[in-house]
């Protein structure tokens, strides 16, 4: 649902005597709401005549009979003409309150486009798919192993391990010499020289 900006300066207009139009305009300068409609070609041709003073925030300027209240908010500008009797201040507080309205609208509408569903995430694939493939109904029992009074070599431990009297798991066999060779690249290159 888009913001309203026709009923938004409308409502603005209501709400103040005096008010001969009301515009809002996007940071470009296009017209994103008027009041009363056929007023907004007058009302273009006097922000075009404020934004010759510069980037103006906000302000007013009485021309003539008539008192040109001007402000910027976020993205939104808007501009209200009313007659040079009418209190700068109260126009130029309400026109405010117009564009923080339309403002947090936007932000409101933003907020919610960001907050919408995640792209489902693909699952990652195993590291050993043998291993994933295998039964994963059957419970893995630990292996407790006795510390040794002083450290032993990697194949050392393999070796201690090796026992006719520890029984196979999921029939996969360990090979002590493969297995030492992986395990001593993880040593640091000092570990022998000072042994």
């Amino acid at each position: 649902m888009s913001t309203d900006f026709a009923a938004l300066t409308s409502a603005f207009a209501a709400g103040l005597p005096d008010v001969r139009a009301c515009l809002i305009v996007s940071r470009d300068g296009l017209s994103l709401g008027s009041h009363p409609a056929g007023e907004e070609s007058r009302a273009l041709s006097v922000w075009g005549r404020v934004q010759e003073l510069g980037d103006v925030e906000r302000g007013f300027a009485v021309v003539g009979d008539e008192l040109w209240v001007f402000c910027r908010r976020g993205p939104y500008a808007a501009l209200a003409i009313a007659g040079a009797s009418s209190r700068a201040g109260v126009v130029l507080d309400r026109l405010d309150q117009m564009a923080l309205v339309a403002e947090e609208d936007r932000l409101r509408k933003e907020g919610l486009r960001a907050a919408g569903p995640e792209p489902p995430r693909r699952g990652r694939l195993s590291l050993h798919r043998e291993r994933a493939t295998s039964r994963p109904d059957r419970e893995v029992e630990p292996v407790i192993m006795a510390e040794p009074a002083e450290p032993l070599d990697v194949v050392e431990m393999v070796e201690a391990t090796d026992d006719p009297a520890t029984p196979e798991r999921d029939g996969m066999e360990v090979d002590p010499v493969a297995l030492a060779r992986e395990f001593a690249g993880l040593l640091p290159a000092d570990a022998d020289d000072k042994e």
